[in-house]
């Protein structure tokens, strides 16, 4: 009986260190989307600010210089293509913090389901 108390013990111990783990990595992996999504931000802002430029410079009301409108309009549409990209990115990134949020919520249900099934019998 103390054998397989210890046993039952020693699993426990090595389960929940497993379990600490897991939560480090969707921690880490958490930090990295946020720090991704904050850097996509930042240059979705920039492309709009040149993308407003452009379009002012398309429409004559700002000083266009040496650029003709064929080269303009190539700029705006790899723009509007940056920003396309821009966007699918995000939309991935956001899925992946929903699954991440997804796999932490799971976990704290198997460990509620674990503690739940440890209680003897009778307490039950």
């Amino acid at each position: 009986a103390k054998r397989a108390l210890r046993r039952r013990r020693k699993l426990e111990k090595e389960t929940k260190q497993l379990i600490k783990q897991e939560e480090l990595k969707r921690l880490h992996k958490a930090q990295a989307v946020q720090r991704q999504l904050e850097e996509l931000e930042e240059r979705q802002r920039a492309l709009e600010i040149f993308g407003v430029e452009l379009e002012r410079e398309l429409r004559g009301e700002a000083d266009s210089g040496t650029k003709d409108e064929t080269q303009m309009l190539h700029e705006w549409f790899e723009l509007v293509l940056e920003k396309n990209k821009l966007m699918r990115y995000e939309s991935e990134l956001l899925i992946i913090a929903q699954e991440l949020e997804l796999e932490d919520h799971q976990s704290r249900l198997e460990q509620k389901l674990r503690e739940k099934m440890a209680i003897d019998g009778k307490s039950k």
